[in-house]
């Protein structure tokens, strides 16, 4: 059994070394098609495909979850998150065998609740939760409380040393899933209701009360996305930093600075077939892609094609159509939701049904910066597996780099 493992890694190791030589001398925009099973199985790591991103869990079509253009807030990770008690919490996380256990804070909310209506029998076990943002360790949890009352807590854990950094309340006239951006040095939270499940009425002004920090990390901030954006799509950028924004409306992105909401850049309207409906950063904010779908409220798209945009200067750099057919019985996957760029940003992948099978397109990017230092971290991620980085020796801030970590991409 020892020597039959040793082979497979040797083959792999063979496949690797093959596929990125291939890749180098491939033309611009070169791109290959696999089967889902294949891919999954296998030629995801061969392609570089080695991060904790989750492509193999099905979604649970019939809730939100399901929706095909909701926002990537999870970096691909699947959290699964159950309450034990009224204060403990665990997160299962499965790309990691790992299992995490908070003990959770009360909330108080004076004056808010109703004391005989709370401790009555009727009010037990109907708490539902949910994980609405990751990034870099970092989770925000939501918990609909009970039935009736219409304010929601959010719970800020590092799933690292498994505390709890801070909880907030947001008050707002109707029961909702919120919708969390955590931005790349983990410094600012954007909360908003969920703009694909929620029924937009107004007045829709919702308030962020009762915040508590932790003294570790006070440099946190909460902000409230304002109503007037509620149809753009959001997603911050590695380059852009803390206190900006990427926002899409229609066909256009626009660089905005958090709390005015001033507009910094702005493109021009880009040559696409749909407007914009999802929006997503490369790891080191190199690129950005897009996807437009038509209609937006319906799963057989007519349109759906996705776009990859150059952040330096807003350049459309390539497009690819992801129209397919429609399978109402089939169960959604990470994949099938987000384009997913490989750690390298050699490649992307998306996926795309058929009548009869699923494909994986991988589709090769231009090179955007001509350095040694960018190159070697493209050979290095599709040579060595992205989870076998940190066993390599270098020195830690190179590392870093490597890995992507936006606090050591400006040091190197």
């Amino acid at each position: 059994m020892g020597n039959a493992s040793s082979n497979q890694k040797e083959d792999l190791c063979t496949n690797r070394h093959s596929y990125y030589t291939k890749l180098l001398s491939a033309p611009p925009l070169w791109s290959t098609q696999t089967s889902y099973s294949k891919w999954a199985k296998q030629y995801k790591n061969v392609e570089g495909f080695t991060d904790f991103a989750d492509f193999i869990t099905c979604r649970e079509a019939r809730k939100r979850h399901g929706i095909l253009v909701k926002p990537d807030t999870y970096d691909g990770r699947q959290l699964v998150s159950q309450l034990k008690s009224k204060s403990e919490l665990t997160l299962i996380e499965k790309q990691k065998w790992k299992l995490s256990s908070f003990k959770l804070p009360r909330i108080p909310l004076t004056g808010l609740e109703d004391p005989y209506w709370l401790h009555s029998r009727h009010n037990r076990n109907r708490r539902e939760c949910s994980i609405i943002g990751y990034h870099d360790t970092m989770a925000v949890l939501q918990i609909n409380t009970n039935r009736y009352h219409l304010s929601p807590r959010f719970y800020i854990l590092d799933l690292e040393n498994k505390q709890v950094l801070g909880h907030f309340v947001v008050f707002y006239h109707c029961k909702r899933w919120y919708e969390c951006y955590i931005s790349p040095n983990k410094h600012q939270l954007l909360i908003r209701p969920d703009n694909l499940t929620r029924i937009v009425s107004l007045p829709d002004n919702y308030m962020i009360e009762n915040i508590s920090l932790m003294p570790h990390a006070s440099k946190l901030r909460i902000n409230a996305v304002p109503p007037t954006l509620r149809a753009h799509v959001l997603a911050f950028n590695s380059q852009a930093g803390d206190n900006f924004v990427l926002t899409a409306f229609y066909k256009e992105i626009e660089l905005r600075s958090i709390g005015d909401w001033n507009v910094v850049r702005k493109s021009g309207t880009f040559r696409l077939p749909a407007s914009i409906q999802q929006i997503k950063s490369s790891p080191l904010g190199d690129y950005i892609v897009v996807r437009c779908v038509h209609p937006l409220y319906n799963k057989e798209y007519r349109t759906n094609i996705v776009a990859v945009i150059s952040y330096v200067n807003f350049e459309l750099l390539l497009r690819i159509d992801v129209r397919g057919c429609y399978w109402p019985a089939s169960e959604v996957i990470n994949l099938q939701v987000f384009p997913y760029f490989s750690p390298s940003e050699a490649t992307i992948a998306v996926m795309k049904n058929h009548a009869y099978n699923r494909k994986v397109i991988t589709q090769k990017l231009p090179i955007v910066r001509l350095n040694l230092q960018y190159l070697c971290r493209r050979a290095i991620l599709h040579l060595v597996s992205y989870r076998d980085v940190g066993k390599l020796p270098l020195p830690a801030q190179l590392v870093d780099y490597i890995q992507g970590k936006p606090h050591k991409i400006c040091n190197v």
